[in-house]
């Protein structure tokens, strides 16, 4: 188990990350979530060892943590005129790990691409190179920085089913910004807020603490007369029913209906937890 205990971090007066905790285990996948800037990154540099944390620590059941945690971080330079095995093949020598090559091009779905040049592949064959550099580490944790950041939906499936096939072997962590992400992928989740945890456990345990079948959300006031049977936050507000048809039908009649904008009726989800525990709506902080 990779395990963290109260990690802090400061940058200058900025308290990047505060008293952290969290623990991976071989076999699952979990999601570090929260908006920009929250302290995702900074946790995961602490947690692969390549930041000292000001307080707190981080172990491993056995061995060193930069010897068994391998960290993929978003952004990588592939200026390179390499192709893409000639460029693992370089990553594999790096490691020292040259035998399990082929395995992780395989695993990763690169078979097709050996021969074409890294700087020319579709942007999420690039992720799976990058995640394929990751692995030739052997690692026994794998950290994921935003894997799925700027891809278009298919390409998004294609990284999110490669992940899942790790899980049998290794513990993952992965960080996004993405709620909807990491419903699909995760089966924990971490939820931080300025670099300190608001809430975490299951995906399904967590929606489920939402105590309505369906959530109505608007942009404006809560109309006179809903007033007690909504949340209201920065122009923008939620209510919550079980009956979405009977809540449209009065919002209809009372003619509130007209005020609102950008008006939707969603199933629970991760962003409503975020909302519940902070009392502001996620994506204004995306």
């Amino acid at each position: 188990m990779l395990e963290a205990e109260n990690l802090s971090k400061k940058f200058g007066k900025e308290l990047a990350v505060e008293d952290l905790s969290l623990e991976i285990k071989k076999g699952e996948t979990v999601g570090l979530l929260g908006p920009n800037g929250a302290g995702k990154t900074t946790t995961m540099q602490m947690l692969s060892g390549l930041l000292k944390p000001d307080s707190g620590t981080v172990k491993v059941d056995n061995g060193n943590v930069k010897d068994i945690v391998s960290v993929v971080f978003q952004e990588v330079d592939y200026s390179s005129k390499l192709k893409v095995e000639e460029f693992l093949r370089m990553m594999a020598v790096l490691n020292e790990n040259t035998e399990m090559l082929e395995r992780v091009i395989r695993r990763v779905g690169l078979e097709d691409y050996r021969e074409t040049l890294v700087p020319d592949l579709s942007g999420g064959n690039k992720k799976k190179v990058n995640i394929a550099s990751g692995l030739l580490k052997n690692p026994e944790y794998l950290l994921l920085d935003e894997p799925t950041s700027g891809l278009d939906p298919r390409a998004r499936k294609d990284v999110r089913d490669m992940i899942e096939v790790f899980t049998d072997d290794i513990g993952i962590l992965v960080t996004t910004h993405s709620m909807e992400e990491a419903e699909k992928l995760c089966d924990r989740v971490i939820i931080i807020e300025d670099g300190a945890e608001v809430v975490s456990g299951s995906p399904d345990a967590l929606i489920s603490s939402i105590d309505a079948e369906f959530i109505l959300k608007a942009e404006g006031d809560i109309p006179n007369g809903f007033k007690d049977r909504g949340v209201e936050s920065s122009g923008f507000f939620e209510i919550r029913t079980d009956k979405p048809h009977i809540l449209i039908r009065e919002l209809v009649e009372s003619g509130a209906i007209d005020s609102l904008e950008n008006l939707s009726i969603e199933k629970p989800g991760l962003e409503d937890v975020f909302f519940e525990v902070t009392g502001r709506r996620y994506e204004e902080d995306n």
